[in-house]
């Protein structure tokens, strides 16, 4: 707790200030969001490291992912965002619209065409989907958590449609992702970030060439089953 107070935050209100003060002016000068993106990635990633976590990445190549492509994953902390962003190759990512109105923080999420999500607000899933439809058919990919919220037990729960309804219509690949140990490094509910190490089993993207949306619940049991099949194996009660 005291590692996260004393040295994580400040440094990421630094961070936020120094690196999208300065370069998104750039990015309108030279337009092109590479250098701040990339710039964005490496710095998350000394920002984990600083907050202690260990992230080991195993499986499909992240880089060789098909274009566009939506990600998904289990959702189990608010380390997951930063983790999985800190290593995919371009994407969009689907967040929490409170976090748009953020200065600076909120600009540079809005130049990298993240798409607002508002929970409360009726329609604005179908339009998160809409927006997520537009941005693959762009050539750009997404990152989804499926399950909407983050899981209260580290158990994987119900997906929702939408993600796929996106993939099937785009006929954009899906790509799952397992994350492991970030509910340990930060529960549900707590601020402080526990040093240990997150992983991200990469699994081999999944092709929609030729589904249809009569086959987007086949598509979805798929999917699932790949992100569980990382995930550990609760205790067989006959055993």
């Amino acid at each position: 707790m005291l590692r996260t107070l004393l040295l994580v935050l400040p440094l990421i209100v630094v961070f936020v200030i120094l690196v999208f003060g300065v370069m998104i002016p750039v990015t309108y000068l030279i337009r092109d969001i590479r250098p701040m993106y990339w710039l964005t990635q490496r710095g998350i990633r000394v920002l984990l490291r600083l907050a202690g976590i260990r992230l080991e990445i195993s499986g499909f190549d992240l880089q060789q992912a098909p274009r566009p492509s939506v990600f998904l994953c289990n959702h189990v902390s608010n380390v997951d965002p930063p983790a999985l962003f800190a290593y995919l190759p371009r994407v969009a990512v689907m967040a929490k619209a409170v976090l748009f109105r953020w200065p600076l923080l909120g600009h540079a999420m809005k130049m990298g065409e993240f798409i607002p999500v508002v929970r409360e607000r009726a329609g604005s899933r179908r339009d998160a989907l809409e927006g997520g439809i537009a941005r693959l058919r762009k050539g750009l990919s997404v990152l989804i958590f499926p399950e909407g919220t983050r899981s209260r037990d580290g158990a994987l729960g119900p997906f929702r449609p939408g993600p796929f309804s996106m993939a099937i219509e785009t006929q954009a690949h899906v790509v799952p992702i397992t994350i492991l140990g970030a509910r340990e490094a930060l529960p549900r509910g707590q601020l402080g970030i526990r040093p240990g190490r997150v992983r991200l089993v990469v699994h081999p993207p999944v092709s929609t060439a030729g589904l249809t949306a009569t086959q987007r619940e086949t598509l979805m049991k798929k999917v699932r089953e790949a992100i569980a099949s990382a995930l550990p194996q609760p205790p067989n009660p006959s055993s």
